[in-house]
């Protein structure tokens, strides 16, 4: 380990950032360059750093760096060119703090890659949704769904195609960005608007921030089915291909973490990207046990069947064996 979580509250502290709470290896606070980027202070904490590599992003307005250009900004250490002095930074750190700089610096450049900011969706009005019905009380029974979870996820159902219409939200705001329709009859499967940046978001319900667990699927329907089964946290990434963007989502919303991609190449693929962005990154997950099931997702099992997929999940301690078995 490079830091300590005692270390960062005391560098936070004493360069007067606010700390909200700490989840895991994540310290949550007030973004300290909110204003300057924005014009308005950050009321709504937003912003995190990885005890474990010093990495620090927010989620909101983009600001991120490491520990030693943190320090060099919040302290305004410049050389004379104007230039950020991390010299000074690093001779700041080792007066006030046992950080090895040297594994800071050997991990930042393992894991430049994995922290980007999150670009900023195009809004447009709920009005959009209007010309959507209710889902229809067959499209649920087919799908094991309930009305009360479509309603919490905001599902909508196109009468004229049978297909489901599954809202793209952005996470901070909740404002509507975009649909995925999905037919329940015909094969039919499109986003919109076209272009739609769904992989600056994840599928998930209003209570998704209250959750300690998440549990992370590719399919929307598979998070609104598990929600109608009574298993709080189930989120959707709209998809196997899973953005640093909702990593960082992700990790930001919950401690304990439970990937269930679907039961293919594609789904263990993704399984073992987030295997290893974890042993990168120092974040713990564990992943869902299908076992001897030849089920293609979770929304093809059981209830009994899910549940104790999501008990027996496999901690990412286990390497390549939590995924291929």
């Amino acid at each position: 380990m490079i830091l300590t979580e005692k270390e960062v509250q005391v560098v936070l502290f004493k360069l007067d950032v606010d700390i909200a709470q700490v989840r895991g290896d994540e310290v949550l606070g007030i973004c300290p360059g909110h204003e300057l980027r924005t014009g308005t202070k950050d009321n709504n904490p937003s912003w995190s750093i990885n005890i474990e590599t010093g990495v620090h992003h927010c989620f909101s307005c983009g600001y991120k760096g490491n520990l030693i250009t943190l320090v060099a900004e919040q302290l305004d250490f410049k050389t004379e060119w104007g230039r950020l002095d991390l010299d000074a930074a690093k001779s700041w750190l080792h007066a006030n703090t046992a950080i090895d700089l040297d594994l800071i610096a050997k991990q930042m450049e393992d894991i430049k890659s994995s922290y980007i900011a999150i670009p900023k969706p195009v809004e447009m009005s709920e009005a959009r949704l209007a010309v959507y019905t209710q889902v229809p009380a067959w499209a649920l029974n087919a799908r094991g769904v309930t009305d009360e979870s479509c309603k919490m996820y905001t599902v909508r159902w196109d009468a004229e195609n049978d297909a489901w219409i599954l809202p793209i939200r952005d996470c901070e705001t909740g404002k509507l960005i975009g649909w995925q329709e999905k037919g329940q009859v015909m094969r039919h499967f499109k986003n919109r608007p076209t272009g739609v940046l769904k992989s600056s978001t994840v599928f998930h319900d209003y209570n998704f921030s209250d959750n300690n667990q998440v549990i992370v699927v590719e399919s929307p329907l598979d998070a609104v089915r598990l929600h109608s089964l009574g298993i709080g946290g189930a989120i959707a990434t709209f998809g196997a291909s899973v953005s640093p963007a909702q990593v960082n989502i992700i990790r930001a919303n919950a401690e304990n973490i439970i990937f269930a991609f679907d039961n293919d190449q594609a789904g263990q693929t993704a399984s073992l990207r987030m295997l290893d962005l974890s042993r990168k990154t120092g974040f713990e997950c564990k992943f869902f046990n299908y076992g001897n099931s030849e089920a293609k997702d979770v929304g093809d099992m059981s209830e009994e069947a899910i549940r104790y997929g999501i008990e027996s999940a496999k901690h990412c301690v286990l390497g390549k064996a939590a995924i291929l078995g």
